[in-house]
C-alpha cells in the first residue's frame, strides 16, 4: 500500500491531536444504561438478568454492531469470558448438530441453557467452545473458546449464579 508523504504527516498530525485532546479517537465503548459491573463482587447485570464471575476478574466493555457485546479477563490473563446481549445476538448455547453437551434448566421461569462444542485445529489440537446462554432474559450469551477444558468451569459458575428479571426480551431465533 502506498502512503503519500503529505497523507502520512496528515495521519501522524491526527493522531496527535487526538492523543493531545484525550478525545475518544480510539474510545472505549459505553456500557448501555440499564448495565453495570462491580468489581469488587464480580456482580454484572443487564436489563434482563445478573450474574456473578469469580473473584479478581475485569471488564471491558466491546462494540457491537447491533448487540451489547464485552470480555472478562482472569487474574492471570488465561481466562477471556465474552458476552454478546441482545434480541439480535447469537445463540451461542443452542442445541445444534456440533454440540457435544448441551443441558437446560429454569431458573425462576426463566431458561438456562448450557451447551459444549469442539472443533480441531492444526496441529493436531482442539478448541472448546463452553457457553450459556439466557434465551429468555434479553438473549444474553457468556462463553469461552480454549484449549484446556477447565477453562469451561467459568461458565457453569455464571450458570449457577444467574437471576433473571422481569420482562426479558427473547432470542430472535429462540429455537435454535
Amino acid at each position: 500500500m502506498y502512503i503519500s508523504f503529505t497523507s502520512g504527516w496528515m495521519l501522524t498530525g491526527l493522531l496527535l491531536v487526538c492523543a493531545l485532546l484525550n478525545s475518544s479517537c480510539a474510545s472505549r465503548a459505553p456500557m448501555p444504561k440499564d448495565a453495570a459491573w462491580d468489581a469488587a463482587s464480580g456482580r454484572f447485570s443487564w436489563a434482563n438478568g445478573e450474574i456473578v464471575l469469580p473473584a479478581g476478574f475485569s471488564y471491558l466493555p466491546d462494540w457491537g454492531t447491533d448487540t451489547f457485546v464485552g470480555r472478562f479477563t482472569s487474574p492471570d490473563g488465561r481466562v477471556v469470558v465474552s458476552h454478546d446481549i441482545g434480541t439480535s445476538a447469537s445463540v451461542w448455547a443452542g442445541r445444534e448438530k456440533s454440540t457435544t453437551s448441551f443441558q437446560e434448566s429454569v431458573v425462576d421461569g426463566a431458561r438456562v441453557w448450557v451447551g459444549k462444542r469442539e472443533w480441531a485445529v492444526k496441529l493436531g489440537g482442539r478448541i472448546l467452545l463452553i457457553a450459556v446462554t439466557f434465551p429468555d432474559s434479553g438473549c444474553a450469551s457468556f462463553y469461552v473458546e480454549s484449549s484446556e477444558p477447565e477453562d469451561g468451569k467459568v461458565i457453569e459458575g455464571i450458570a449457577r449464579s444467574f437471576h433473571p428479571r422481569q420482562g426479558g426480551a427473547k432470542c430472535a431465533k429462540p429455537g435454535q
